[in-house]
């Protein structure tokens, strides 16, 4: 097998014009990864493909798989991998924490918009303000690894869970909040690789007084003279990263 090393995104070993397919977080066995469920049944039923075709396969940690299709079972398919490629996840020290916001759908859309852009690590949240409490995980890995297979990465976005913006600003790491209060502008070239950092994101109405308290007022962040909704903002700064 060929290994090589990108920075991250399978469209620069021109392989752009390519269905991606999701085998789980596995390695190959015996040169061997299988495909089950949905990615089995969109392989077969709605893509046709067959036996000896070719097909590309990323296991979500980082490697994409050149594969070959050998057996195609009732409830799987097995595929020989020819060649590898493995992958840097250069945002790996980037947390997107990012609130519940009351329409779901502009949520979902962040979380999509953002994992395309490239950004693997998300922590939803609750604040002071925030209005909606649902919690949909299921739903969310859904769309993250319809993104990831859209925009051609190897890297599977994963989603945690915090009760409260407390939470957060105990975790290890440089913590830098996103309000329109912010005196400073946010420049991607002051971030280092070797720190671990939090992009912490307001809810509709933004962080109560004693929220932004928490924090110290250096590492406020205005992302623009536009007061913008949470979901723009996020996906911004996703951009400009």
């Amino acid at each position: 097998m060929v290994t090589s090393i990108q920075n991250g995104y399978l469209t620069l070993v021109y392989l752009s014009d390519i269905e991606l397919y999701y085998s789980g977080p596995q390695e190959p066995v015996n040169e061997f990864i299988i495909l089950s469920g949905e990615e089995r049944d969109h392989l077969v039923k709605v893509m046709r493909h067959s036996q000896g075709e070719e097909i590309f396969i990323t296991n979500g940690l980082g490697k994409i798989f050149k594969a070959v299709i050998e057996k195609i079972f009732k409830d799987s398919v097995e595929a020989k991998v020819i060649e590898t490629y493995s992958y840097i996840n250069k945002k790996k020290n980037c947390t997107f924490c990012i609130p519940r916001l009351k329409n779901p759908e502009r949520f979902e859309f962040a979380l999509e918009k953002c994992a395309e852009l490239g950004i693997t690590d998300f922590l939803v949240f609750n604040s002071s303000r925030t209005i909606s409490k649902g919690t949909r995980i299921d739903r969310w890995n859904k769309i993250l690894i319809s993104a990831m297979k859209q925009s051609l990465l190897s890297f599977l976005p994963a989603v945690h869970i915090a009760d409260s913006i407390n939470e957060i600003n105990i975790e290890n790491g440089e913590k830098l909040v996103f309000d329109q209060s912010g005196k400073k502008k946010f420049l991607k070239n002051l971030l280092k690789d070797e720190k671990k950092y939090f992009f912490i994101f307001g809810p509709e109405g933004g962080f109560s007084k004693e929220e932004l308290n928490l924090f110290n007022e250096n590492y406020i962040i205005n992302i623009g003279e536009n007061r913008l909704r949470t979901e723009t903002a996020v996906i911004k700064c996703a951009s400009l990263l």
